[in-house]
């Protein structure tokens, strides 16, 4: 009895330790790939199961199967399979030069999530209802997935097979989950909720520091330029980058860097030859959009700065498409996990070395004068901050339009929206959203660029820059929207969302086909 009573502490301190090891390391799969394509060199057999595929396809929509590829990453960013790199990407030629009219969707998934996660439900459903839209009826498209996995849950994730994502999707690939449900949690899912969460800061610094590397960029830029080279030029292939969450983190540290010195080379510097044949966007991607980020946004305000200057470059010489986004940055208002858990996760942000540097106002960041250069902005500011809850930071808003210049009549709101013969006058900046419940009524909202709440882009009573419309014009733009649209961290693949997508990137074709806006005085 003494001896047990003596190595209490020592078994107290042991079990300890052994939670803290599951909540840092989590006892999900981490060393091989859950969708191996191992030695195969073309599409998965008829034997293997689609949740378990490195390849999946479905029946027709609207004449056209959609179909989804996965390439998975380990905790350094390496690829667990690299046979699933060289069937996306080959996948994509093969679809092409079979003469599809492809849109690629690339998509990186966030915290919580992997190759076998809801999100790949969520992911493909969205995807048929993109297929089946008047859009890419219309346009003759095959609309094609890639999905970017990563250990974005450290645990065995939820999955909810009463949910209509996962019924219709099965339906639409042959009667067949498209995700192995023997990996997904048991009766006993509330154990794993308060590891779950506490898992946030080991999957904030995989996704940060360590996954966000050259395999994953490698991926997406091959795919990306595949779809390009391989298109009809009368009938060009379609391509989207888009990262939720961690994920958005993930492409703010891969892509935006891998992109400058392209972007840059754009520049015309006074070059007659450049001018003749610069391009606002020379990218393989007709629009990036991150949703929901969870991103300290102090990486948001390099490349956002960074954008600034790129379209000044550009403007300079009237090119065309100067005042059109490549990337946008998509956030509900409603959003609390970027809006509140990001702001509190990072609560001792301050005190990290790296981060006691102050900026001056005047730094690109506060409309300021004479007798207020002397504020000072902490870094850890940025840090503690999403780029969508960070008033120095956000330039567009969705707001309630206070008329409906046009009603949509015949059309759905996601053919409204991405129809790009609307007379210019009211094309640009309005759109519809249908009713969230049946018989509810159809929303119109605007786009603007100046902060429907003034006092909410200050920093201690000083304008921020970003909400000033000369600024605003860069090709980043950093949008907030209200719960109408979207719900909730989650709740990015419901249908007014899709039909937000869908405004956001006709709005980038309209400015795109535009000579950019000269400056104007405030």
């Amino acid at each position: 009895m003494h001896t047990s009573k003596m190595n209490l502490p020592a078994i107290l301190l042991l079990a300890l330790t052994a939670l803290a090891l599951l909540i840092a390391v989590g006892c999900a799969p981490r060393g091989y790939a859950l969708r191996p394509a191992g030695t195969h060199k073309s599409d998965p057999p008829d034997t293997i199961a689609n949740g378990n595929a490195w390849y999946i396809e479905s029946a027709p929509v609207a004449g056209k199967p959609t179909s989804c590829s996965f390439v998975e990453f380990d905790e350094r960013g390496d690829y667990l399979d690299f046979q699933q790199h060289r069937h996306a990407y080959t996948k994509i030629r093969k679809l092409a030069e079979a003469g599809e009219r492809l849109l690629v969707l690339i998509y990186v998934h966030g915290w919580k999530n992997n190759s076998q996660s809801s999100d790949v439900v969520r992911f493909n459903n969205f995807l048929q209802r993109i297929a089946a839209s008047p859009f890419a009826r219309e346009g003759g498209y095959r609309v094609h997935g890639v999905y970017l996995a990563w250990r974005g849950n450290a645990f065995p994730h939820a999955l909810d097979r009463q949910h209509e994502h996962f019924t219709s999707t099965t339906e639409a690939f042959g009667g067949e989950p498209i995700v192995d449900t023997s990996r997904a949690r048991g009766k006993f899912n509330f154990l794993y909720w308060a590891p779950e969460q506490l898992s946030y800061w080991s999957r904030k610094n995989a996704a940060e520091d360590k996954v966000s590397g050259v395999s994953l960029i490698r991926t997406i830029y091959t795919c990306g330029h595949t779809a390009r080279r391989y298109g009809n030029t009368n009938a060009p292939n379609r391509v989207f980058l888009m990262g939720h969450s961690f994920g958005a983190l993930m492409l703010e540290q891969s892509f935006a860097p891998a992109s400058l010195a392209r972007l840059t080379a754009e520049w015309p510097w006074d070059d007659e030859e450049v001018i003749e044949r610069a391009q606002a966007n020379p990218l393989p991607f007709d629009l990036v959009l991150f949703v929901n980020s969870a991103a300290p946004s102090i990486y948001a305000k390099q490349f956002y700065n960074y954008m600034v200057a790129h379209r000044q470059a550009l403007l300079r010489h009237g090119i065309m498409g100067a005042d059109a986004p490549l990337v946008i940055s998509l956030t509900s208002k409603a959003d609390k996990a970027t809006r509140l858990a990001h702001k509190y996760g990072n609560l001792f942000a301050t005190f990290y070395p790296s981060l006691w540097r102050n900026y001056d106002a005047s730094d690109f960041i506060l409309s300021t004068t004479k007798e207020t250069r002397s504020v000072k902005v902490p870094q850890s500011y940025y840090y503690r901050r999403t780029p969508g809850h960070n008033p120095l930071l956000v330039n567009h808003w969705i707001v309630p339009a206070e008329a409906d210049p046009e009603p949509l009549r015949e059309q759905t709101a996601m053919q409204q929206n991405l129809d790009l013969k609307r007379p210019a006058e009211i094309a640009s900046r309005t759109f519809h959203t249908s009713p969230r419940k049946p018989g509810g009524k159809t929303n119109t909202w605007k786009i603007v660029n100046s902060p429907p709440d003034p006092k909410w882009s200050t920093y201690k009573g000083l304008r921020s820059l970003s909400s000033i419309p000369n600024a605003s014009r860069s090709g980043y733009w950093i949008i907030r929207c209200d719960e109408e649209i979207i719900d909730g961290h989650n709740d990015v693949w419901n249908m007014q969302a899709m039909e937000t997508y869908a405004a956001l990137l006709r709005e980038a074709e309209f400015l795109r086909a535009q000579k950019p806006n000269p400056p104007k005085t405030d």
